[in-house]
């Protein structure tokens, strides 16, 4: 699947994004703006990871024919990415959080986004280690990693 969905992201990234939300057209080009990066640029995984997950989110429907990624069949949809230790997962947790939790709080009549978040965590370890995550800790990510633009942590700030 990942050989299929790979070159139609790399079209999509190429042509601009379509289909997406302002808000999430505005985060992509700030994780990508090399003025807003000067001191920590993403790695390649990090942006492709997001963008994926982007693109399965709000790529326009023809582009994503032929795609089936099969269901749980629960109430939720639940998308996953698949990444090497040290490679930044916990930062494209947070990239995740923001674009969904900022889209929300932008027009929260979409329902391909919420403002509720759950971390699941293996263990106690990894739990106290996710708690950059939240926008209201003084070591959060979020203002750490430059992961959202300046004006809208306030905004990010309405997760639950």
């Amino acid at each position: 699947m990942v050989n299929k969905i790979r070159p139609r992201i790399k079209k999509w990234r190429e042509q601009g994004y379509p289909g997406v939300t302002g808000i999430t057209k505005r985060l992509l080009q700030h994780w990508q703006d090399p003025e807003e990066r000067k001191d920590r640029r993403f790695f390649f995984c990090q942006l492709e990871a997001i963008e994926t997950l982007i693109w399965l989110t709000e790529a326009p429907e023809a582009d994503r024919t032929g795609i089936d990624i099969q269901s749980d069949g629960g109430d939720f949809s639940r998308w996953c990415t698949k990444m090497a230790t040290g490679s930044g997962k916990t930062i494209v947790m947070g990239m995740l959080i923001a674009w969904q939790v900022l889209n929300k709080v932008t027009n929260s009549k979409d329902t391909r986004f919420s403002k509720n978040i759950l971390v699941v965590a293996p263990g106690l370890t990894v739990r106290n280690r996710l708690s950059v995550l939240n926008p209201f800790g003084k070591e959060n990510y979020f203002e750490e990693f430059n992961i959202v633009p300046s004006g809208l942590m306030e905004s990010c700030g309405k997760a639950r």
